[in-house]
């Protein structure tokens, strides 16, 4: 692994990594955060009243 702690304390880790594994860091990060978001999109779903076919359209074309 291309991965060297620089300097370590109760605050903060520094470390050194190649290009190439911090853009995959970043993407999965954008991914989680991306799943978080759905995530939390379906349970507000769940508790909402279930809409007819027409309220549903109506809804949105109040946006």
């Amino acid at each position: 692994m291309a991965t060297t702690i620089i300097e370590s304390t109760p605050q903060r880790i520094v470390v050194s990594l190649t290009p190439r594994r911090w853009n995959r860091l970043l993407k999965l990060e954008r991914t989680y955060k991306l799943a978080r978001t759905i995530s939390h999109s379906m349970k507000q779903v769940e508790s909402e009243p279930a809409m007819t076919q027409e309220e549903a359209f109506e809804a949105l074309r109040a946006l």
